[in-house]
Order: structure tokens, then C-alpha cells, then sequence
């Protein structure tokens, strides 16, 4: 069981309505994809990391752990829009390659801090949702929301498919670690690719046995939660 399922289940709100939170949730989204404003977006961040960390019981350290992760993806995908070039040097802070000026602009600067402000609470309220709400009471609002079952199997299926792949990967990585697989850059690729390799075949392998499980437990169609 991986960090985010095992605080699904263990938080002091696992047990608590999970419409009312999934509620709370959507309201956070709205307001900060309808509402153009960075202390609103910083305000959302704050009390979600209240909720997760505080009143659900995650320890902080691991909450932050988890939020790198998209956060890594988010700085990267920010500097495209930090960043200009231009022939004219319009810029606040800028450096001249090659006749070009490649720098940073008042707006873009301004606008790259709402869509960081922005994601970040999203992602804060995501994140309580999901390390506060075990699987199969979301399935039940779902059901609650009347969506169709078969995309509530997809969810369901899909959500269970990342899991498993990665697990795997970390046990696959685990292993190198313990081999030294990481040791220096060309033993990193080595292992990188060895393990793309073996976390392909792992994957199909648990894919199958979980199709056989399924069978052996007379799936038909629809995951059962106990209502």
C-alpha cells in the first residue's frame, strides 16, 4: 500500500461524510478557477494544508513529501511562461544571446505567480480529498452524483492501475539502490533503462492477475461498496 492509500484509510476523517468533503472540495475549485485573485488562492492553499495536516492528522512532513512531486512539474512548466525572447530588450531582468534578449516581463512575472497560486490550491484541495477519503466511499458519491457505471468502473480501474505501476516501480528501484544501480551517471542510465524495461513486463504480469482475481470474485461490471 502506498503513502497516499495508507493515509486514505488511516486519517481521523476517513470516517467522516464523504459528500460534505467532496463538497468543500469542488466549492475550493470553483473559487479559485472563477475568482482571478492571489491572496484567495494562497487563503484556499493554506486552509486545505490546515485540514490535511492539522485536523486529519497527515504529518506535515509527508504532505509537503507528496506536494513535490506536482510542484516539480508545475516550476518547469512555469518558466515557458516566465521566460520570453525578443529582438528588443522589454524586459525587467533580461541577458543578450546572440543578438536576442531572453528575459522576464512585469506581466509575465504577474501572470506566472497567479498560475503557480492558482495550482497550488488546486492541488491543496485535491490533495485533502485525496488523503482523506478512502476509495470506495468516493465511488459512493459518485453514485450519489448519478454518474454512469461504466465511469465509475474507469475511475475505479484506473485509479487501481496507477498503484500498481507504482509500486512496482518503486520496488524495481529499490532493489537498484540496494545494488548500487545509482551510484554514479552511467550506472543511473544503466538502471533507468533496465528498469523501464522490467516495469513494463511487472505491470502486464499484476494486470493479468488482477483480472484474474476480478473473475475469480464474479465481477460483473459494477464494484460493490457496501452501502
Amino acid at each position: 500500500m502506498l503513502i497516499i492509500d495508507k493515509y486514505a484509510y488511516s486519517n481521523r476523517l476517513a470516517d467522516s461524510d464523504p459528500f460534505l468533503k467532496f463538497i468543500v472540495v469542488v466549492i475550493a475549485l470553483a473559487i479559485t478557477t472563477t475568482i482571478r485573485s492571489i491572496y484567495i488562492n494562497i487563503m484556499i492553499f493554506a486552509m486545505m494544508s490546515f485540514m490535511t495536516t492539522k485536523v486529519a492528522g497527515i504529518p506535515l512532513d509527508k504532505y509537503f513529501r507528496i506536494l513535490s512531486i506536482p510542484m516539480g512539474f508545475l516550476l518547469i512548466s512555469t518558466i515557458t511562461i516566465l521566460v520570453s525572447v525578443s529582438k528588443i530588450d522589454i524586459f525587467v531582468y533580461s541577458i543578450n544571446m546572440f543578438d536576442y534578449y531572453i528575459g522576464i516581463t512585469i506581466s509575465s512575472m504577474e501572470e506566472s505567480i497567479y498560475i503557480v497560486t492558482r495550482v497550488v490550491a488546486s492541488m491543496g484541495a485535491a490533495f485533502f480529498l485525496g488523503l482523506t477519503t478512502p476509495l470506495n466511499n468516493l465511488v459512493k458519491v459518485f453514485r450519489k452524483l448519478h454518474l454512469p457505471k461504466s465511469i465509475i468502473e474507469l475511475i475505479v480501474l484506473i485509479y487501481r492501475s496507477i498503484f500498481i505501476f507504482l509500486e512496482e516501480a518503486q520496488e524495481i528501484h529499490t532493489g537498484q539502490e540496494l545494488k548500487f544501480g545509482y551510484s554514479n551517471f552511467k550506472n543511473s542510465l544503466r538502471s533507468t533503462g533496465l528498469l523501464l524495461r522490467s516495469l513494463f513486463l511487472r505491470v502486464l504480469l499484476r494486470y493479468k492477475e488482477m483480472v484474474i482475481i476480478l473473475e475469480c470474485k464474479l465481477y460483473d461490471g459494477e464494484f460493490k461498496t457496501g452501502d
